[in-house]
């Protein structure tokens, strides 16, 4: 017996329906990943804060140096107190190798928030422009969520990049192994080295030190967008939650 072909509007529905599953799996991902997200974001807001700004700060390291040196016209920099103690801060937090341990759980955390950040934002392919500029003639509320959007959107390869540094200088043997595994006994291999020399640009890109002054002051005004967007997220958080549950009270 020949089979019969489904009529048009049974086609339709069903079309419709697997479009819906699509979009309540989808929406169901996103809803996940915004608690990521958000509770992250909670989680370690004083953190990122700290870090960015002493990071923006510890960029002109030399500089400082050499400014806050006592006595005109040397030529070896001294690491006057104030200096070192913003690279402690930055580096271990001031806790030797148990911070930079904690610091290395820190970018971990960095690179998931960013991760998320980055999956919330997707808006489908009809209003993605929208999620990535900020419009203009909107209140307060509207222009922190498109400043965080953007933001986020933007810079998120550099606070990716920020974060999987952290990584590395917090758990350098779990790199170093990694290298080690593309050796052929105890030789290097070009794999090899070519997995410590992109390890050792990861550690300059992190800084942004070595790379002439412009990237220097760039950086140094980058790094402190992640401050930015942790201040643009707990702001829509408060407005979300905490004063939409004192308004229903």
């Amino acid at each position: 017996m020949a089979s019969v072909a489904p009529s048009k509007p049974d086609a339709a529905r069903r079309d419709a329906a697997r479009s819906a599953a699509g979009r309540a799996g989808a929406s169901w991902l996103k809803r996940a990943f915004f608690q990521v997200h958000l509770w992250i974001g909670i989680g370690t807001g004083l953190y990122v804060i700290l870090i960015s700004l002493s990071g923006s700060a510890i960029v002109f390291r030399r500089e400082l140096d050499r400014a806050l040196c006592p006595g005109p016209g040397q030529t070896v920099a001294c690491e006057p107190p104030l200096v070192t103690w913003l690279a402690q801060l930055h580096d271990d937090l001031l806790a030797g190798h148990t911070g930079r341990l904690v610091n290395g759980v820190g970018a971990i955390l960095v690179a998931m928030l960013a991760i998320a950040g980055l999956v919330i934002w997707w808006p489908g392919r009809s209003s993605w422009w929208r999620r990535m500029s900020l419009r203009r003639g909107v209140g307060g509320r509207r222009f922190t969520l498109d400043l965080h959007n953007m933001l986020g959107f933007w810079l998120f390869v550099f606070v990716f990049v920020w974060a999987l540094g952290g990584i590395y200088f917090g758990f350098p043997d779990v790199f170093n192994t990694l290298a080690d595994a593309f050796k052929k006994g105890d030789e290097e291999t070009a794999a090899s080295l070519a997995m410590q020399e992109s390890f050792a640009i990861l550690a300059r890109l992190h800084f942004g030190r070595a790379y002439g002054l412009s990237i220097k002051i760039l950086w140094a005004i980058l790094g402190l967008v992640p401050a930015v967007l942790f201040i643009t997220g707990a702001l829509m958080w408060w407005w979300r939650v905490v004063r939409r549950r004192h308004v229903t009270r």
